[in-house]
Formats: structure tokens, C-alpha cells, sequence
């Protein structure tokens, strides 16, 4: 995770590494269109459910943007991504529930540009991707006249997200909508498969790995 540019600076960027290598797409992209809000969830945890535009189904890299504000360098922050295979809430609607993608806790930089806005970047390690999953958010260590915010986009330009939003309770998972647009900023690249390099740099540490192991028999 680090902290970059901007997310329509990200999609940018995206879009010229695709173009110079087919084997990147972005299959999701709410980065253009800032709608000057941002939700504010507290410490709950809240996700944004999405359908992935045509592309490959690796992921890649994904990033999303927060706002931040009297932030002191000790908040926290967790993404996830949930398959929604969870209880059936009628309508085509599932809750989010299996895990396939967790980035543990980590620290939440503190935003240094005037706007309070802040953009993180994870490295998904080509994670199998559903065609439609929810990402979630949660902040940590917030308090007292702290604010953590997701940044609101709209619309998406590459694949669909409802203008709902979910809300996790502690108890269960709460399909929560307004009457204006609930969508989070972020974008999604994913590839066809792993890199051949990523293979071989596997392969080679692996046979390090080996060598080290025989070395240190050698020795004792």
C-alpha cells in the first residue's frame, strides 16, 4: 500500500501502461467525475458493490480515495473484498460474506495536500476476481474531531455500481441508498494472467531459497 496521485491521474497512467502492454486492463474505474462529498462511516465497515467491466480477471493493482481531516498519524485503515454469496435479500441481491481478498491493517497516511483528499494503492498479487464483489472499507483509530471519509465518484466510466452502499453493523450487513449517488472513488486494473517474470522471480527464489538451505547444512 503507498500513498500516490490523484485517482483520475491513476486511470490516466492506467490507460497508457494498457496501451503500451495488452496484458493490463482496467475492468473498473469511478476516478473522473469527483462529486466534492465523501461518506463519513465512523468505524464501521461500509463497501461498495460493483460489476467488472470487459477485460481480464487477475487483479492487478486497486486503489481508492479517502478524505482526511485533523487526522494525527495514528488512524488506521483495512480493505477487503467480499464475493456477495451471502443471504439472499431478494432482487438479485446477496450480502457480501466469503473473503477473497484481505490487506490487514494498516496505517492510514495522513493527507498532505490542501484538499484533505489522499490516494492508496494495493498490490492485489493477481487475486482471482468475480465478475460482481463488493470492496469494503474500514478506518481505524478515529476519534474525537477525526474524520475519515471515502471520496464519492460518479459515474463509473468503466463497469456498473449500484448507488447504494453497504453498512456493517458488528451484527449483519445493511443495504443503505439515499437519493443522491453513493459511490465510492476507485479503479481496478487487473491482466489475463501473471506475468511470465512473476513465475520466474517465484522459481528463483525458490531455488535461493534451496541453496541457502543446503549451504546451511554444509556449515553445521
Amino acid at each position: 500500500m503507498q500513498p500516490n496521485k490523484s485517482l483520475a491521474t491513476f486511470a490516466a497512467l492506467s490507460l497508457a501502461a494498457v496501451a503500451a502492454h495488452g496484458a493490463s486492463s482496467i475492468v473498473y474505474s469511478n476516478a473522473t467525475s469527483y462529486t466534492g462529498t465523501y461518506l463519513n462511516p465512523g468505524a464501521n465497515q461500509v463497501g461498495d458493490e460493483i460489476i467488472l467491466g470487459a477485460g481480464d480477471r487477475f487483479g492487478e493493482s486497486f486503489r481508492f480515495e479517502y478524505y482526511g481531516l485533523n487526522l494525527d498519524g495514528n488512524e488506521t485503515v483495512r480493505l477487503r473484498f467480499y464475493a456477495n454469496d451471502g443471504a439472499f435479500l431478494g432482487n438479485n441481491t446477496y450480502e457480501p460474506s466469503s473473503v477473497f481478498y484481505d490487506s490487514l491493517v494498516q496505517t492510514l497516511p495522513v493527507p498532505v495536500d490542501v484538499s484533505g483528499r489522499n490516494t492508496l494503492q494495493y498490490d492485489l498479487g493477481f487475486v482471482a476476481l468475480p465478475e460482481r464483489f463488493t470492496f469494503a472499507i474500514t478506518f481505524g483509530g478515529v476519534s474525537g474531531d477525526d474524520i475519515a471519509g471515502i471520496s464519492l465518484y460518479n459515474p463509473p466510466n468503466v463497469g456498473i455500481s449500484e448507488n447504494d452502499y453497504w453498512f456493517d453493523t458488528g451484527a449483519a450487513w445493511q443495504l443503505r441508498g439515499t437519493n443522491v449517488a453513493i459511490n465510492f472513488g476507485a479503479a481496478l486494473v487487473a491482466t489475463s494472467v501473471p506475468e511470465p517474470s512473476t513465475y520466474a522471480l517465484a522459481i528463483i527464489g525458490g531455488l535461493c531459497g534451496l541453496a541457502l538451505i543446503n549451504r546451511r547444512k554444509r556449515v553445521n
